[in-house]
């Protein structure tokens, strides 16, 4: 059996405490739990707490995804644009998605990567042959010959994309977070992810 393991800090803001944290985690992100079953959970949870006057760490999902929501994340401002397929149609029965305007959702990578760095909350480094390459030393030859680039350090940055998660937290609508992270970079603290959302069309 897995033993829960929490960081040894006392601000788990916005949540009361880090069985709190620990179970949006597993419920939001690990399980990806719909709804309705969250629902179910916390009403049993509850009920078995009746007796010591005392209740689960959320009242039900909307209660949990809003304290996901005001979650923070390194004080990153989200931003958005919309998009909307440009390209050749054709003459008759055109997809609705062709056109229908998406919104997409960001935080600048830039900044997120930058918090990501700069986090104290992670203590661990996972290192994998993405960096063993010639790839990676032919980028850093690139990087010195600019002499404003001296003590700077090679970053790469790998993106992952799934719509699971935040499809179970918005019903019926489709989204696909872009997760952004270094690529020497394993931090076991969900506030240190970045990602964008796009509400896409499904092909």
């Amino acid at each position: 059996m897995e033993r829960l393991k929490c960081h040894l800090q006392n601000d788990w803001t916005p949540y009361w405490s880090c069985v709190e944290f620990k179970t949006a985690e597993f419920l939001y992100t690990r399980n990806q739990m719909s709804a309705r079953n969250i629902n179910i959970l916390l009403d049993l949870w509850a009920t078995t707490l009746l007796k010591h006057n005392d209740k689960p760490p959320f009242a039900d999902s909307r209660d949990l995804y809003k304290t996901i929501d005001s979650t923070p994340v390194g004080n990153i401002k989200w931003q958005s644009f919309k998009v909307q397929y440009t390209g050749e149609k054709p003459a008759h029965n055109i997809p609705p998605w062709m056109d229908q305007p998406y919104d997409v959702w960001y935080c600048d990578p830039h900044e997120v990567v930058h918090n990501m760095l700069y986090s104290s909350d992670s203590d661990e480094c996972q290192w994998q042959d993405f960096m063993s390459g010639d790839w990676a030393w032919n980028q850093v030859d690139i990087i010195s010959e600019d002499p404003e680039m001296l003590g700077s350090m090679f970053v790469p940055v790998i993106l992952g994309s799934d719509k699971t998660t935040v499809s179970v937290a918005t019903g019926a609508n489709d989204y696909y977070p872009l997760y952004v992270g270094p690529a020497f970079h394993a931090s076991s603290s969900a506030t240190s992810v970045g990602l964008s959302t796009s509400n896409s069309p499904q092909t």
